[in-house]
């Protein structure tokens, strides 16, 4: 017998069930199988680099050239690559992420060697945030391959179907047909969405202490990306939907498909087989057979786009390159685009780009010194972030950080590494306000404060952008009792606390990113105005007042409040505690480069193309004019999938009188502003030196 079919001989294992604090063992009869430890899995992720490549190994072209390899840019790749005429190339700013291997494969690694503040995260702040006792906020983001994919927590949960089909409808302008938009409806992006899935069920041992509410026909069978549960269970979970019914929020019976309100178990993005995180690199890249067709080159990062001198007037303005710096060697390089530049570089890195390139408002252009190509003032506005703050109390029972400090044996093994967060709940107004007439009320509020929010909180001098939020800011505030306003995220990673997360969804506040040089390697300035819509703190505010009726349901699991405390109990204590510590980012930027028509200061159309351009388009968290009440990687999945048949169907190709010149070779430099601006070390960097 081989050691492959050795280990596939069905054995026992010890399957733990957690009873009342403790552990108790259980015999169930499982299979193991041929990778059984993530760790035996991370030693053979070099045989599946074939596309990653070094500089030296680069085309001087490519059809598509894809700036960013997060989530969507590897889903993209892995798409256009599918079809071997097609030649794509992935530019990364960050690392491969083999050096990580085990932070990032093992599910529990998000909490407990977090690789938030390494090399590995773009370690974005905020500018001081005046409604936050002027507080600066970190935004991580992943660095490396797989994006914020590698780094998150790995919750799969959807938008409503009625925030898709409002989105399908938000996008509609008299320049797109309607069989564009009609992508964008929640038919077609559920399809997209479960194209990129293989769901497995919970495991019995699983379903015996946390009885698992779903559906499998809302997910995806046979897709690159693993969605399942993790291997064990601890049984304050099983708590969690009784004490969300005690608190009056039901339970959902099929998450994930369409509906959002109510209390569930969410499925994750965990490979089953071997118990690791499944990411868009792991499902989408290192599965595939060789492709000489694609390549994938770390450490590059893009700084613009370079537009051909012609360009059609029908089409818009072409790009014929890609200008990048390589990491290896601190030096400039250029890549010809012989049909499509497609940014993916999420919601903060793909409106850098174009505000580097030259597209963007004129105002911010102009004050960073960049010359202008395209007026598109949308860019970088609209941004948008969901806000949390957790209730915290003690317990006497036990939980992940208790067992994950223990160091015992068994806090060691993948199956109990797969452990992660996954208990969370939505509501909307009417449950927010304890279904009282104060919701409608609190509705009617908001809707009058329309006009003063768009004239004073909008930070634009562009008419179309304030009609833009105008828009958004009508629709949300239309489905405030049908769409889920708030989540609710149960947290077991701390020893010896429980902590009950409230989670603003639809935010009404309103905010921009933009830059002050001409430098692409400064970083972006973020201001997402945190709380400068009153709705934001109310909800938030009440969002506390739930979590705390959701933890009297949970009776003697719970002990006393650490946080916020028992000294804060009126409405002004609440939200004091809220700006000055009690707030801070669930980590979900979005809608920074809108799918919105250019006449409400969009950036792109329903064809993922940035508005005045011939082959740009945009392919990520950043096209959403609103926000999902819902984690974005599923639906980030979605609309990259969707981008692939959108581009194999239509993309551009870039006429031979646009073509990048062929003095500008790949590896040379070419002269650009910035340089004159950079400090002496980060020339002699660019002359070949290491950084310091």
């Amino acid at each position: 017998m081989s050691e492959c079919e050795h280990q596939l001989a069905p054995k026992f294992f010890q399957a733990p069930s957690y009873i009342d604090g403790a552990i108790v063992t259980e015999i169930v009869q499982g299979h193991a199988h041929c990778t059984p430890n993530p760790r035996t899995h991370l030693q053979q992720r070099s045989l599946f680099s074939r596309s990653i490549i070094e500089d030296t190994n680069l085309s001087a072209s490519y059809d598509f050239v894809i700036t960013g390899g997060g989530l969507a840019g590897l889903v993209l790749a892995s798409r256009l690559s599918e079809n071997p005429s097609n030649t794509v190339l992935v530019l990364e700013a960050g690392e491969s992420g083999d050096a990580a291997a085990s932070q990032i494969d093992i599910p529990d690694g998000t909490y407990f060697s977090s690789m938030i503040g390494s090399s590995y995260d773009w370690q974005h702040v905020t500018v001081a945030q005046t409604n936050l006792s002027n507080r600066v906020v970190g935004w991580p983001r992943g660095k490396l391959l797989g994006g914020s994919s590698a780094i998150n927590a790995m919750y799969l949960v959807r938008p409503s179907s009625l925030e898709m089909d409002a989105w399908g409808a938000l996008s509609l302008s008299n320049t797109d047909d309607s069989s564009a938009v009609n992508r964008w409806n929640w038919a077609n992006m559920y399809a997209a969405m479960k194209k990129s899935e293989n769901f497995t069920p919970p495991a019995p041992s699983v379903q015996s202490v946390v009885n698992i509410s779903y559906d499998a026909s809302t997910h995806g069978s046979g897709g690159p990306m693993q969605v399942s549960y993790p291997a064990v269970m601890i049984n304050i979970v099983a708590n969690w939907t009784s004490a969300l019914a005690g608190a009056g929020i039901p339970t959902l019976e099929a998450p994930n498909g369409g509906v959002t309100m109510g209390a569930f178990i969410s499925p994750s993005s965990i490979n089953p087989a071997n118990w690791t995180r499944s990411y868009s690199r792991s499902a989408y890249i290192d599965s595939l057979p060789p492709r000489g067709n694609l390549h994938i080159l770390p450490g590059a990062t893009v700084t613009r786009l370079l537009f051909s001198d012609s360009s059609s007037s029908s089409s818009g303005l072409i790009v014929n390159s890609v200008e990048f710096m390589n990491s290896a060697d601190n030096k400039l390089m250029t890549i010809s685009v012989r049909r499509e530049a497609i940014l993916a570089g999420g919601s903060l890195g793909s409106p850098k780009i174009l505000l580097h390139s030259g597209v963007g408002p004129k105002d911010v252009l102009d004050a960073a010194g960049v010359p202008v190509k395209l007026e598109l003032p949308g860019v970088g506005q609209h941004l948008q972030d969901h806000l949390t703050a957790g209730v915290v109390w003690d317990t006497p029972l036990e939980t992940a950080g208790d067992l994950y400090y223990s160091q015992s044996d068994f806090s060691k093994t993948p199956e109990f590494q797969s452990f992660i967060n996954d208990a969370v709940a939505f509501v909307n107004n009417s449950a927010l306000f304890g279904f009282t007439n104060d919701s409608a009320t609190f509705q009617a509020a908001v809707q009058a404060a329309l006009d003063d929010s768009a004239s004073g909180l909008v930070p634009t001098q562009y008419p179309e952008v304030v009609q833009g939020y105008k828009a958004v800011y009508n629709l949300t505030a239309q489905f405030m009792d049908q769409t889920a306003q708030l989540e609710l995220l149960l947290s077991l990673i701390s020893p010896g606390t429980v902590s009950i997360q409230a989670a603003l969804q639809h935010p009404f506040s309103r905010g921009r990113l933009y830059i002050n040089t001409s430098n692409p390697l400064d970083p972006i300035i973020i201001d997402p105005q945190y709380y400068s819509h009153f709705a934001d703190v109310v909800m938030m505010r009440e969002g506390v007042k739930l979590a705390r009726n959701v933890g009297v349901a949970f009776g003697t699991t719970l002990g006393a409040e650490i946080t916020p405390g028992p000294d804060v109990q009126t409405d002004e204590q609440i939200e004091a505690w809220l700006r000055g510590s009690g707030a801070s980012t669930q980590y979900h930027p979005a809608s920074s480069c809108s799918m919105l028509p250019k006449e409400l200061g969009g950036v792109v159309n329903a064809n993922l193309q940035v508005h005045g351009t011939a082959n740009v388009r945009i392919a990520d968290s950043s096209i959403y004019p609103f926000e999902f009440a819902a984690h974005l990687g599923s639906v980030t999945y979605g609309v990259a999938e969707q981008a692939a048949v959108i581009i194999q169907s239509n993309a551009f190709t870039v006429p031979s009188s646009a073509s990048h010149p062929k003095s500008s070779s790949v590896g040379q430099f070419v002269p650009i502003p910035w340089l004159a601006t950079m400090p002496c070390i980060l020339l002699l960097c660019l002359a070949g030196q290491s950084f310091i």
